[in-house]
C-alpha cells in the first residue's frame, strides 16, 4: 500500500468484521525520538490463536472469498524494512490490539497519508461503533470520538453530507495546527 493510512484503513475494517463496538486508533509521529507508531485497538471477538500465529503470513486470512491477506504481511514487511516493527496481541471475546512502529525519517517509510479522509470513511461507513482517533504530533495530541460527536449532534447522523465535511476539515484543521506547532 502507498499510504500508511490505508492500513490503518484496513485494520479498523478488520475490527469491524469482528464485530468491535469501539475501536481506537493512535497515531504518533515522534520526530523527536525518530518514531512513528500506530496502534488500533478494538473490542472485538479477538483472533484465533491458530490464524494468530501465522497472522503475518500473506497466505492466512479467515475470510472466505479469498485465500490469501496481504495488508497485515506488507505492513509486517514494511515496518521491518524501515527498521521497526509489528506486534498483534488479541484476546477471544475481549479484542485485538495491532501496534506498528518504525522510523520516522526513514528513506523506505511511505507517507502517512491522508488521515482525514481515512477516518471520515471509516467514521462514516460505520454508525454503530464508536471511534476514537488520537493524533500526537511530538507530544502534542488531537483527539475525536464519535461518540462525543452524536452527543453534540443528537438526531443528526454522522452520515450527513455537512457533518462529513465539517468532520474532514475538522480533522485536517487540527493536524495542521499539530504540525505547526513544530
Amino acid at each position: 500500500m502507498k499510504e500508511l493510512a490505508y492500513h490503518i484503513l484496513d485494520i479498523a475494517n478488520n475490527s469491524v468484521r469482528g464485530q468491535a463496538d469501539t475501536i481506537t486508533i493512535i497515531v504518533n509521529e515522534d520526530m523527536i525520538n525518530n518514531q512513528l507508531m500506530m496502534s488500533i485497538y478494538d473490542n472485538g471477538t479477538g483472533i484465533k490463536e491458530k490464524i494468530l500465529k501465522t497472522i503475518k503470513d500473506p497466505f492466512t486470512t479467515s475470510r472466505t472469498m479469498r485465500k490469501v491477506g496481504l495488508g497485515i504481511p506488507f505492513l509486517n514487511d514494511t515496518c521491518l524494512m524501515c527498521n521497526g516493527g509489528l506486534d498483534i496481541n488479541s484476546i477471544i471475546g475481549e479484542g485485538t490490539n495491532v501496534k506498528a512502529w518504525m522510523e520516522y525519517d526513514h528513506i523506505d517509510r511511505p507517507p502517512l497519508g491522508n488521515m482525514s479522509s481515512t477516518m471520515t470513511t471509516l467514521i462514516t461507513s460505520e454508525d454503530n461503533i464508536d471511534i476514537i482517533y488520537k493524533h500526537i504530533v511530538n507530544n502534542e495530541e488531537f483527539e475525536l470520538s464519535t461518540s462525543e460527536l452524536k452527543e453534540i449532534l443528537g438526531e443528526v447522523p454522522l452520515s450527513q453530507v455537512e457533518v462529513v465535511l465539517w468532520i474532514k476539515d475538522y480533522i485536517n484543521d487540527n493536524l495542521k495546527e499539530l504540525k505547526n506547532r513544530l
